[in-house]
């Protein structure tokens, strides 16, 4: 699993895109969501980093 992580932080890097997109249609519920889930794979990604063999 620890050769795959890569997966979270790219989805990461969506919802944060995701996110700035929102904030720029005025949207501040969406942003909010997408941050916060961009948070959880960021946190899923250094979970998964950091397992061993």
């Amino acid at each position: 699993m620890r050769n795959v992580a890569w997966i979270w932080f790219a989805g990461c890097v969506a919802w944060v895109v995701s996110g700035v997109i929102a904030l720029r249609q005025n949207s501040l519920q969406h942003a909010q969501l997408s941050f916060l889930v961009a948070m959880v794979f960021l946190a899923a990604g250094f979970f998964y980093r950091k397992q061993q063999r």
